[in-house]
C-alpha cells in the first residue's frame, strides 16, 4: 500500500503548476493590472485560460490561449471591489474535460481604498480554492504525506530473518 501512495504523491509533486504573477501586490478599483502566467496547457484541444476574480467561479476579468510554451500575459481591470485582500485565479479545462494539470494559478491582490471613499467594509468572498497560506500547508501535509509513503515503503521492502538468528553475528 505504501509504495502506490508513494509513486501518486511523487507524480503530483512533479507536475508543473501553473503560475500567475502581478506587475502589483495593490491597486485600486479600476486601476489596470499586468499579469504573468507560465505553464498552462498550451494543447489546441485545451480550454483557454480563464482570469478570474477572487475565485474558480468568479468574474472572468480575461480569458485567452496560451502560447505553445504555456506562458500568456495579459492586462486586466480590478473590479469595483471593497477594501481587502483578493486572489487572481487562472483557472483552465484541459483536452480530458477536467481541470488542467497544475491550475489553477493564483495570485493575492491587495484592493485599496480609492481616494475618495471613506468606509473601510470587508470583501465579500465567492468561493474558490485555497490563498497562500492554504497552499503551504497542503504542500507541507503534501510533503509529510510523502515522507510517510517511502518510509512505509523501505519497511515493507526490509528483509525478515528468521527466527533465531541475530543480525550482530
Amino acid at each position: 500500500m505504501g509504495v502506490p501512495l508513494t509513486v501518486v504523491a511523487t507524480a503530483f509533486a512533479c507536475a508543473n503548476l501553473a503560475t500567475v504573477k502581478l506587475n502589483r501586490a495593490a491597486a485600486t478599483p479600476g486601476t489596470q493590472v499586468s499579469f504573468a502566467g507560465r505553464n498552462f496547457n498550451s494543447n489546441a484541444a485545451a480550454s483557454p485560460v480563464s482570469v478570474r476574480w477572487n475565485g474558480r467561479n468568479g468574474e472572468v476579468l480575461f480569458t485567452g490561449r496560451p502560447s505553445s510554451n504555456g506562458r500568456m500575459s495579459a492586462t486586466f481591470t480590478v473590479p469595483n471591489a471593497s477594501p481587502g485582500h483578493y486572489v487572481v485565479v487562472a483557472t483552465q479545462i484541459g483536452p480530458n474535460g477536467r481541470p488542467a494539470a497544475g491550475t489553477p494559478g493564483r495570485a493575492p491582490l491587495r484592493v485599496a481604498r480609492s481616494a475618495g471613499s471613506s468606509t473601510v467594509a470587508a470583501p465579500v468572498t465567492t468561493g474558490g480554492g485555497p490563498v497562500a497560506p492554504q497552499t503551504l500547508a497542503i504542500g507541507l501535509g503534501l510533503s509529510a504525506l510523502m515522507l510517510v509513503g517511502g518510509l512505509s515503503a523501505m519497511a515493507a521492502r526490509r528483509r525478515r530473518l528468521p527466527a533465531g538468528i541475530s543480525s550482530a553475528a
